[in-house]
């Protein structure tokens, strides 16, 4: 057995004072609980520095790969709620352009690189994101999102290649004016959003639009094409 002397501040005590509690007051016995809990946190997930990557990813849902496939070809074209693009800061505190780049590790299978002339108060940026197609799509669109909502920024272009995706966005306009915001929402539209008016008026008006369909299609025809297995 080794004896050493640790000192620890205040803040440190209590931290785990739970933990000490737990053992009745035996600071050792907290201690080689800590010990071993963070022996079996690198032996699992090989540093800790992955494990706090893991913890953050947790914290949103984890989905199979398939499932995930299905959400992004059905929200495809159309654009996250505001509300919706700040909640990335619960998972990550996205105070710069830069911290863009750590929206891979919620656990898409993407690299992000963003650029941008000023990483705190950008006039012009650049975010490239490589890897699965889809997901890139949806990541791209995220990023874009928050730096239109949160830096003012206009998407000027998307150039969209078989491995990946490039969004150019410059400041247009007073930033926070009602001019700019209109500018900023309709490049968004432009760019991301070809199908989200439509699906705005459907969530809106499901039950008029299911008519509608249905007066003007063959059902039967159309759906015994499609699926089969209903008319077995």
């Amino acid at each position: 057995m080794i004896r050493k002397n640790i000192s620890l501040y205040d803040e440190d005590v209590k931290r785990i004072e739970r933990i000490v509690e737990k053992h009745g007051g035996n600071l050792i016995a907290a201690i080689r609980e800590i010990i071993e809990f963070t022996h079996s946190m690198q032996r699992k997930f090989g540093s800790l520095e992955e494990a706090t990557r893991v913890e953050r990813r947790i914290k949103g849902i984890c989905i199979p790969n398939m499932m995930l496939n299905w959400f992004l070809r059905y929200t495809n074209a159309c654009l996250p709620d505001e509300i919706a693009i700040g909640s990335l800061e619960e998972i990550h505190a996205l105070e710069s352009v830069s911290d863009l780049a750590d929206i891979a590790d919620i656990g898409f299978a993407v690299d992000i690189q963003v650029d941008a002339d000023d990483d705190r108060d950008p006039k012009e940026a650049t975010i490239q994101v490589s890897g699965e197609r889809m997901q890139a799509e949806f990541v791209a669109k995220l990023a874009a999102c928050f730096l239109a909502e949160n830096k003012g920024l206009v998407v000027e272009d998307v150039a969209r290649r078989a491995t990946s995706i490039t969004v150019k966005l410059k400041g247009s306009g007073e930033r926070g004016s009602e001019a700019n915001y209109k500018m900023m929402r309709e490049s968004l539209i432009t760019h991301f959003g070809e199908r989200h008016v439509m699906m705005q008026e459907i969530l809106q008006k499901p039950k008029f639009w299911n008519s509608i369909v249905n007066a003007t299609t063959d059902w039967d025809d159309v759906q015994r094409h499609k699926y089969p297995r209903i008319y077995r």
